[in-house]
């Protein structure tokens, strides 16, 4: 069900004319359980061989749990487990995306900061999968998760 309505919302506000396509909404609280193997995100950085490994990432991290809390401190957040220093270093990286896509500088810089200021596990199913692909980078940003390490888990 959340599949069909992210697309349905990504696909409606596309399609709204009026200038600039919107984004999907940043923040959304609440319980978001995505079992799906579906990526909500399959733009550039996505890599349809990579999406094994995207989902035992995401069962190993947060079993589906796209609203999942770390143990106290409560360090790292959301379906992938990223804490505040990797969300920071995703929503740059997500601007200068946005900006090639040919979005104005002011609404990739709105998304930089609301993904910035918005707690991982408020964050939006298709911005986590996003921000997981844009940190992926085919694989070269994999030391950003235990379960990535060969003979673990994922691999």
């Amino acid at each position: 069900m959340i599949v069909l309505f992210a697309t349905v919302t990504l696909t409606a506000s596309l399609l709204s004319g009026g200038g600039e396509p919107q984004l999907p909404a940043v923040k959304q609280i609440g319980e978001k359980y995505h079992p799906s193997s579906v990526s909500l995100y399959q733009g550039e950085e996505y890599v349809e061989g990579d999406n094994r490994t995207r989902l035992c990432i995401r069962d190993r991290e947060s079993n589906d749990i796209y609203s999942a809390v770390s143990k106290p401190p409560n360090t790292y957040r959301g379906a992938y487990q990223m804490n505040d220093a990797l969300i920071d270093g995703a929503a740059w990286m997500i601007q200068k995306s946005l900006r090639k896509q040919g979005h104005t500088r002011q609404q990739s810089q709105k998304i930089r900061k609301e993904l910035q200021a918005t707690k991982g596990n408020q964050i939006a199913p298709y911005w986590q999968d996003r921000m997981f692909w844009t940190i992926w980078r085919q694989g070269k940003g994999r030391a950003h998760w235990y379960h990535t390490v060969p003979g673990t888990a994922c691999f």
